[in-house]
């Protein structure tokens, strides 16, 4: 019979290594999000419209625009 502390222990590991990716992840968006941001800005610049730059990046488009809007 396992005790909840044992259940809480069991819930950490599990947690664990998902937890981890998803971090990575997360950080590695991060990165890509720096590397995109400059390119959506001249691609809106150009006149590529908001929702094809989502499309081709997989970002919002509320995110999109939100950075076009600082830009202005």
């Amino acid at each position: 019979m396992s005790t909840p502390e044992d259940a809480r222990a069991k819930a950490v590991r599990q947690l664990m290594e998902p937890g981890q990716e998803r971090t990575r992840l997360a950080a590695e968006l991060e990165r890509l999000d720096t590397k995109l941001r400059p390119l959506i800005l001249e691609a809106i610049k150009v006149g590529v419209p908001y929702r094809r730059v989502a499309e081709l990046t997989g970002i919002s488009r509320a995110t999109v625009a939100r950075w076009g809007k600082h830009e202005e």
